[in-house]
């Protein structure tokens, strides 16, 4: 197994549109499950409480309840698929001894089911989530949350997320980032930094 001398120790990543294929999970997989599950309310009204919900401010009994309809966490959660190559790319980067963390803006419960889901709570070490820490990504706190958690200095990160204001607010937290566009790109820049070997080396 080789490992690679770099001075970034750890590579965080966004859930959304980087580990998971569904980049606005609310447009793309909420709103539908609530159409189908009966709720009247328009989506800027759905958008608001998801909103809540994922500041902590609703649990997700609550926001199910507020939309006005019975819908289960794990029904919703079972909607969930994984961006092609990433299991691949965290496989390559614990057996090259990187650290990994995922900082995203998501729902406690229902990050919870999908990472066990997927088995990610075995791939990605340490998980901030914006409804257990009050802040959603670009705020800078929720940067600050990241480094709090995982006790590494934001100059030793690298992050990837598939939208631009969170890439610059990361940036501006002294994080190195990068805007996500899939897997072997991610990959290709790891390699670049020297965070991973080159393809045929690990």
């Amino acid at each position: 197994m080789a490992r690679v001398q770099h001075r970034m120790t750890m590579v965080v990543f966004d859930a959304m549109g980087v580990l998971y294929e569904a980049g606005d999970d609310v447009a793309d997989l909420l709103v539908p499950f609530l159409r189908e599950s009966g709720c009247a309310l328009d989506d800027a009204d759905i958008g608001r409480l998801y909103h809540q919900a994922s500041l902590g401010r609703l649990t997700s009994a609550e926001f199910w309840a507020s939309c006005g309809v019975g819908a289960d966490d794990r029904t919703y959660c079972a909607r969930h698929t994984m961006v092609p190559g990433i299991e691949a790319l965290l496989g390559d980067l614990a057996r090259a001894g990187v650290p990994t963390a995922c900082l995203s803006n998501d729902v406690t419960e229902w990050s919870a089911l999908v990472r066990q889901r997927f088995g990610l709570d075995r791939r990605i070490g340490t998980w901030v989530i914006s409804s257990d820490i009050g802040a959603r990504k670009p705020d800078p706190a929720a940067f600050r949350a990241l480094g709090d958690a995982t006790g590494v200095p934001p100059a030793r990160m690298m992050f990837f997320d598939d939208r631009k204001a969170n890439v610059d607010a990361a940036r501006a937290a002294g994080l190195e980032a990068v805007v996500f566009s899939g897997a072997s790109h991610a990959r290709d820049v790891l390699c670049e930094r020297g965070i991973l070997p080159v393809r045929g080396q690990l």
